[in-house]
């Protein structure tokens, strides 16, 4: 006489881990797609608010910090409560930025990048990418 009820029971235990699995690769994906965002987000902002021009240090901060909190706000997935800190002095602009996500075993995601202020090379200069006109003047063009 045979017994019916063993494959009943490995299928028992198998399709929850199975699932868990899952669920765990998902918001692992999750994990991975935020901190790649958060570092390209900060590192965006602190280029761009970086380049010395007549702002003064307290508005190219508010400026970093409004930018960052508004990308993030349009492209994270899991992580929540982020806060974005910035401090800016002649030579470089530090950007700090953490949040706290949920479900997943990690604390969160915490990113530090130093951009540095320096003045683009005469060649970067002429290029129609940094003018602000973007045209061409004298032949000045790459």
């Amino acid at each position: 006489m045979k017994r019916k009820g063993r494959y009943v029971l490995e299928a028992a235990l198998l399709v929850p881990g199975v699932c868990i699995l899952l669920v765990y690769v998902v918001f692992f994906t999750l994990y991975a797609h935020d901190c790649a965002v958060c570092v390209h987000t900060v590192l965006e902002a602190g280029i761009e608010g970086c380049y010395q021009d007549v702002r003064s240090g307290e508005k190219i901060r508010a400026d970093v910090e409004q930018e960052i909190r508004k990308k993030l706000s349009e492209r994270l997935l899991w992580l929540r409560d982020e806060t974005v800190e910035v401090s800016v002095n002649p030579v470089r602009l530090q950007i700090r930025m953490e949040g706290v996500g949920s479900f997943l075993p990690v604390d969160g995601i915490e990113v530090r990048q130093a951009v540095y202020r320096v003045r683009p090379c005469e060649v970067i200069r002429r290029s129609r990418w940094l003018r602000a006109d973007g045209g061409e003047k004298n032949g000045d063009t790459l």
